[in-house]
């Protein structure tokens, strides 16, 4: 169009940077990222096995031309060869990684396993922006995670850091990778592991923990985010089911409630649970059914194991999840069937 006069030069060079491509997995994209991935375990295995007879100086300008060669042939290959040239940039990114953990080692610079994946995960997210790479992109997200989980160890702060990332990766989804739903999932979930890590940080009782996030995930599923519905619901399902379940255990209510009234308390709020979760069937939900055999499935074998014969307490356990996995399987069709009637 360019030679037709139709754009100006360099104009469609423009407009395909714009264009987020769907990513489809493929044989050949299959082989290179396997090929690269024991690439990059190859040359961190040969590097840490020699690392104390290379000298410091060689040590650091070994990682670095390794990293910078590896890019640099990337991008070199990007036009002709892309997808050779992003297993290359996927090389680049292991040897990186490797060189943040070896280089604090060599330094001594003490700053713990969860700050060099935080410093992994921001040095990569500058090529995920560039290549518009969702794996990149999920793999920093994953470092973030791995990162909040510094308020564990009883030694660090709050990764207050994460109140700049986390709206950096929303941003990134939006404006350069074409709205990925897998995405916004991880993105969800580092939130909301930075939020667990805040209650854990301040000693917030475990009751109040999973009550937000019982009231959190009944938010995410019953007034799910446009555009990202689906995931939504289901990331909001299994966040209320998991809180829901740790619900119905007496112990848990102990911290606010005398001992000898936790039963009770319990048993209320599993009314509760299940009065929801027949509403939420009511409207079709998927991720109830699932939730509602979890919570089924576990009240049985809460109150049958240790009075049944142990062959009949797994063979009715079995019966019980086959019936399970049809009931789902029967709901799922009519959704779907429903779903096509309705666009008919």
């Amino acid at each position: 169009m360019e030679q037709a006069g139709q754009l100006e030069t360099n104009q469609a060079r423009k407009l395909l940077g714009e264009y987020v491509p769907t990513e489809r997995l493929s044989f050949v994209r299959i082989l290179l990222v396997i090929g690269a991935v024991l690439i990059g375990v190859g040359i961190l295995s040969f590097i840490a096995g020699n690392w104390q007879h290379i000298p410091k100086l060689a040590k650091f300008l070994l990682l670095f031309f390794a990293t910078a060669g590896f890019y640099a042939g990337g991008y070199k290959l990007e036009d002709n060869y892309p997808k050779t040239s992003r297993s290359l940039y996927y090389i680049g990114l292991f040897v990186f990684g490797a060189g943040i953990f070896l280089i604090g080692q060599m330094f001594n610079l003490g700053e713990g396993v969860y700050a060099d994946f935080f410093m992994w995960g921001l040095g990569i997210l500058p090529l995920a922006h560039y290549l518009k790479d969702k794996l990149i992109s999920a793999s920093a997200a994953l470092f973030f995670i791995i990162y909040g989980f510094n308020v564990l160890s009883g030694t660090d702060g709050v990764p207050y850091l994460l109140l700049l990332i986390i709206p950096l990766l929303f941003w990134m989804n939006e404006k350069r990778m074409g709205q990925s739903r897998g995405l916004f999932i991880a993105n969800m979930i580092l939130s909301l592991m930075f939020l667990f890590n805040l209650f854990i940080f301040f000693d917030v009782k475990e009751l109040l923990i999973l009550c937000t996030f019982f009231a959190l995930g009944i938010f995410l599923a019953f007034y799910p985010f446009g555009r990202y519905k689906l995931p939504s619901e289901w990331l909001g399902s299994t966040v209320y089911g998991i809180a829901g379940l740790f619900l119905t255990f007496p112990n848990t209510w102990t911290d606010f409630v005398p001992e000898a009234n936790a039963g009770m308390a319990a048993i209320i709020f599993t009314i509760i649970f299940a009065l929801k979760l027949l509403f939420f069937l009511k409207i079709g939900s998927l991720p109830a059914v699932l939730i509602v055999c979890t919570l089924i499935f576990r009240f049985y074998a809460d109150l049958s194991y240790n009075f049944m014969p142990k062959s009949l307490f797994f063979i009715v356990g079995g019966l019980i999840l086959i019936g399970f996995g049809f009931w789902f399987e029967k709901t799922r069709r009519g959704t779907v069937i429903a779903h096509e009637n309705d666009e008919k």
